[in-house]
């Protein structure tokens, strides 16, 4: 049997709502909050998007890709 790495791509795209002064501002308070800055916003929904395998390629027995 011969071993392979296979890549799988799985996206979701999040929702929010958020007070702020203009749209740059709203990005800003987001991005923060994301990055455990702050808490700003309200998430409201969530679409998950069917995964994708990228590629596969096979790999030697020590899990180094033959390319």
């Amino acid at each position: 049997m011969t071993k392979y790495e296979v890549r799988v791509t799985q996206t979701y795209r999040d929702f929010y709502h958020i007070e702020a002064k203009n749209k740059e501002e709203a990005k800003e308070l987001i991005h923060e909050a994301l990055y455990g800055r702050g808490v700003y916003g309200k998430k409201v929904d969530t679409i998950q998007h069917d995964p994708q395998v990228d590629y596969a390629v096979q790999v030697t027995p020590e899990g180094n890709p033959i390319i």
